[in-house]
C-alpha cells in the first residue's frame, strides 16, 4: 500500500451504529455465555479439587468438596478471604497460571455481557430517540 495514496473505504457517518449487531437473539447470547461460564467454573472447581492437598483450611485443616466449591466461588469473585489458602508451590503456581487467567476470562464475559445487553441497547435507544426528534 502506497503511503501517499489516500485510504479507500466508506466514510464514517454519525448515524451509523456504534456497535456490532449480535448474530442471535439476546436470550440465545445470554444462554451461550452462561454455558461458557458454567464450563469455566467447573474447570476451576476440578483444578482445585485435583490440587486440594496443596491447600490448607484455616478452620479445621481439612479440604472437603464443600471447601473446594466455596474456595472456587471466593476465588472467582474476589481475591479471597484467607480462610483457605494455597500452601504448596504447585498449588500457588496452579492458581497463578491456570485459575487466574480463567478468572479474568470470566470477568471479561461478565463485563462484555453487561456492555452488550445494557450499555449498547441504551446507546442505540438514545440514538434512535435523537433521530426521531430530528425527523
Amino acid at each position: 500500500m502506497n503511503a501517499n495514496k489516500p485510504r479507500q473505504g466508506k466514510p464514517f457517518k454519525p448515524h451509523q451504529r456504534i456497535f456490532i449487531e449480535a448474530s442471535g437473539s439476546p436470550e440465545r447470547i445470554l444462554l451461550n455465555r452462561c454455558l461458557i461460564l458454567l464450563v469455566l467454573v467447573a474447570m476451576i472447581l476440578a483444578i482445585f479439587w485435583y490440587d486440594r492437598d496443596g491447600h490448607r483450611d484455616q478452620i479445621d485443616g481439612e479440604i472437603s468438596f464443600h471447601d473446594v466449591a466455596y474456595f472456587t466461588a471466593v476465588t472467582i469473585s474476589t481475591v479471597g478471604y484467607g480462610d483457605i489458602v494455597p500452601v504448596s508451590d504447585r498449588a500457588r503456581m496452579t492458581d497463578t497460571l491456570l485459575v487466574t487467567p480463567l478468572r479474568l476470562i470470566i470477568w471479561l464475559i461478565f463485563l462484555g455481557t453487561a456492555y452488550e445487553l445494557v450499555l449498547q441497547r441504551w446507546l442505540e435507544a438514545r440514538r434512535m430517540k435523537k433521530n426521531a426528534n430530528n425527523a
